[in-house]
């Protein structure tokens, strides 16, 4: 079944179409930043189609109005009725290209238009290393129905080349980007005095740590909170500020994480703030932004921080290092190693040195503002799909 947001475009044209495909847009960076996709395209005067392969999501509700949404009902697991669902739907577009995202969508569209004399993109977001060896055959031999690989770093861009067997001419690496002029302008004074409420009132400083992302077991959120733990129990950081990790998103490991928590006897110091809209302010009201990943792509949530104006810790996973504002010498945040040890460490300077805190903070959003738009990403796109095109 397909569900359209408006009637049958099939036939004439005046601009260029693009169907981008994933399994759903289900909460995620990949989602996020496929829906900026998507209404950007729009905006710029293409025809977009939205194919969700398996449901529409939540992300659906941010999703343009102008976008054609269609829902293809893919079962669990294999599904073979599938393909021709999805060349039906092709079908019925007709566009110019597409572009396929993460690897369920990437997987059944090169199989499904395998002899369909249409251009296809397929984007990888992160480091994939969980793929057995016949899910990379297939990558292997899928790669000859693509016109390219896009990948959001040039960490998943090696992985793909040098461990599944890409050729390197497949392949190209398009950063992520997002509204950085959106996120510069919140405002966190507010959020920040209200998640501070009912600390008692002394003299040292309020300090917020924050973190944004799923609630999943990649993002490793018990190593950040142990690092916390260590700084509230640091003599020399407790006499000069009150602490409080603020950890915001949603998912399957909330129970586990507010356990972790709870044994740590942190309530008053770590809270789960759920799933927020005004994520802005929430990183304008952070201090400090961390991600404690084991796995990464290209975070978004770095990019969004810093053009915040907020100065980042990153563990060293996939493309973290990519998504740090630096020049020179100067820069945004700090890599670590993925240890406790080192995260305590990093955020300790940064905690201590109130000089370099602030340097950090508006190269951050100064280098984020030039550099991590999403209008560079889109332009990106938009001359790889141009290309496709001419060369159909």
């Amino acid at each position: 079944m397909t569900r359209d947001k408006r009637q049958d475009v099939a036939g004439a044209k005046d601009e260029p179409v693009v169907a981008f495909v994933i399994e759903e847009l289900s909460i995620g960076g990949a989602e996020h930043m496929l829906v900026a996709l998507a209404n950007c395209f729009l905006a710029r005067g293409w025809q977009v189609h939205m194919i969700c392969l398996s449901k529409a999501g939540e992300l659906v509700n941010i999703l343009d109005k102008g976008v054609t949404l269609h829902v293809l009902d893919k079962h669990i697991g294999i599904d073979l009725r599938l393909p021709c669902r999805l060349i039906r739907c092709i079908r019925k577009i007709n566009p110019d290209v597409v572009n396929s995202h993460l690897w369920v969508a990437n997987s059944w569209s090169r199989l499904s238009l395998l002899f369909k004399k249409l251009p296809i993109i397929a984007t990888e977001h992160s480091r994939d290393t969980w793929k057995p060896t016949h899910f990379r055959v297939v990558d292997r031999l899928l790669a000859r129905r693509m016109f390219c690989m896009v990948t959001v770093s040039h960490d998943t861009a090696n992985f793909y080349t040098e461990e599944v067997g890409i050729p390197k001419d497949k392949v190209q690496v398009i950063n992520n980007g997002v509204d950085t002029k959106h996120f510069a302008s919140g405002n966190g004074t507010q959020l920040k005095k209200d998640w501070f409420a009912g600390h008692a009132e002394d003299e040292r400083a309020k300090f917020l740590i924050g973190t944004v992302g799923r609630l999943v077991s990649a993002k490793n959120h018990q190593r950040l909170i142990d690092a916390t733990a260590a700084l509230i129990n640091d003599p020399e950081i407790a006499k000069q500020y009150d602490i409080h990790l603020k950890i915001v998103g949603e998912g399957p490991e909330r129970a586990h994480i507010q356990g972790h928590i709870n044994d740590l006897g942190l309530q008053q110091h770590v809270s789960l703030a759920g799933s927020r809209n005004d994520t802005a302010d929430v990183f304008a009201a952070f201090d400090l932004f961390a991600l404690s990943s084991d796995r990464e792509g290209h975070p978004l949530t770095a990019l969004e921080a810093q053009s915040a104006g907020t100065p980042v810790v990153l563990t060293d996973a996939g493309g973290a290092a990519e998504a740090i504002a630096r020049e020179g010498d100067q820069a945004g945040g700090v890599l670590v190693q993925p240890s406790v040890e080192a995260m305590t460490e990093a955020l300790r300077d940064l905690l201590l040195n109130t000089e370099k805190h602030a340097l950090y903070s508006s190269f951050a959003q100064r280098f984020a503002l030039e550099h991590f738009d999403k209008r560079k990403m889109i332009d990106r796109y938009e001359a790889i799909f141009n290309d496709a095109m001419a060369n159909r």
